[in-house]
């Protein structure tokens, strides 16, 4: 069991140096990593804490860090509601944000599927920023094997437009990694594309590394 595990982290490690290794000269390139923490408590609350560090370009420079606390309420199976406040850190500036929202699990023989949508507000000094509304949509395999491939796509509305137009979309697919003593982790790739709304859309390629400890 011990060396099924640790071949586990090796390939998994592995494998998230083989994706920044081919995104790395990229200037349209970031790398994330995370920590997740929850904390059960009584009534079907969860209080989440959430840190995580995002780099940006080959010289891995930085470009955020945040903290995010949040709490959450299991209504049913599979039905949650959400809300998080997040502080986030910048090279020049601080941000910070609160959302509401919800998210639905549904288990179809191998397959789970997820939908996650939320409304958020972010706060800025001497800055006026958009309210978005957030909807996410993800499908994962569970193989019976050490990686459960997972599928998801997301997409960015802001509060005010209308019925159809985004701002924003994400594109992900990944791996699950189930850890010993309930710990597990995803190593997924990201495709971004941001301000649709403008003239010149960003592109970003993002490499991502998420370990939850319970």
């Amino acid at each position: 069991m011990n060396y099924r595990i640790n071949h586990l982290i090796k390939y998994s490690f592995w494998c998230y140096l083989i994706f920044i290794q081919f995104l790395i000269g990229a200037d349209d390139f970031e790398s994330r990593n995370t920590v997740s923490y929850q904390v059960n408590l009584p009534q079907s609350f969860k209080i989440v804490f959430e840190q995580s560090l995002r780099l940006r370009g080959d010289r891995f420079s930085f470009r955020q860090t945040f903290t995010e606390a949040g709490i959450s309420y299991k209504v049913s199976d599979g039905l949650k509601l959400l809300l998080p406040l997040r502080y986030a850190i910048f090279e020049d500036k601080v941000k910070k944000r609160i959302s509401f929202g919800g998210s639905y699990k549904y288990k179809l023989n191998h397959y789970t599927i997820r939908y996650k949508s939320r409304y958020q507000r972010s706060y800025e000094k001497n800055e006026d920023l958009e309210d978005l509304i957030r909807n996410k949509f993800t499908i994962q395999y569970k193989s019976n094997k050490d990686i459960d491939p997972f599928f998801s796509y997301e997409i960015f509305n802001p509060s005010n437009s209308g019925v159809g137009e985004i701002n924003e979309y994400r594109l992900s697919v990944g791996g699950a990694i189930d850890l010993p003593n309930k710990k597990s982790a995803k190593i997924y790739y990201m495709y971004k594309i941001e301000d649709l709304d403008k003239k010149n859309s960003e592109v970003l390629n993002v490499i991502g590394l998420s370990l939850s400890l319970n």
